[in-house]
């Protein structure tokens, strides 16, 4: 028996957009458990498995709000004079 094709939609745009997955509860559990038993986080042991199966090109991208909270704590500490010539420096970088 020959399976039909799934029909594509058009391009969306960028490739890299973060997608929701949603997984039927006995098929997380299941993950949850192998998860466990691997010693990694849920995300992490799917992330291991699409990788394992697709290449390492297989990633999830952080959300706007986790890159900003990671861009504020490295610059945590760093006296504001400190902030504002390293600010400048990035600036003058990215018209390069």
């Amino acid at each position: 028996m020959v399976m039909p094709r799934l029909k594509r939609s058009p391009a969306q745009g960028d490739t890299n957009t973060p997608r929701t997955i949603r997984f039927p509860p006995r098929l997380r559990t299941q993950i949850a458990a192998d998860a466990a038993r691997c010693g990694r986080s849920f995300e992490a042991h799917v992330l291991a498995i699409l990788r394992h199966h697709y290449g390492e090109s297989v990633d999830i991208a952080p959300t706007p709000a986790l890159v900003l909270a990671l861009a504020r704590g490295s610059v945590e500490g760093i006296p504001d004079s400190d902030r504002r010539r390293l600010a400048r420096r990035l600036s003058e970088s990215d018209r390069r």
